[in-house]
């Protein structure tokens, strides 16, 4: 990886962090004035769910654990050493 990529890759990972802390803050206090507004939860788990596929999609944009062009590359190099 060059410098301009290993840049790019941690923007990308503050940019998922940034996105968790307010997934996290944001559905809490969503829970809380559910809670408060009726005493029980009632429409505040739609917002966890429908967001929460927003952060899941990031998270393997950003930490895609099937395919990874670093591995790929790294696969390619020790293939090439032993050619």
């Amino acid at each position: 990886m060059n410098e301009q990529q290993i840049l790019e890759k941690a923007e990308n990972i503050v940019s998922f962090k940034s996105h968790l802390l307010v997934y996290i803050l944001a559905n809490i206090f969503l829970f809380g004035v559910d809670l408060y507004d009726n005493g029980y939860v009632n429409w505040a788990i739609f917002s966890l769910l429908g967001w929460g596929i927003g952060l899941v999609s990031h998270y393997f944009s950003v930490f895609n654990p099937f395919f990874s062009v670093e591995k790929e590359v790294e696969k390619l190099n020790k293939k090439n050493k032993r050619s």
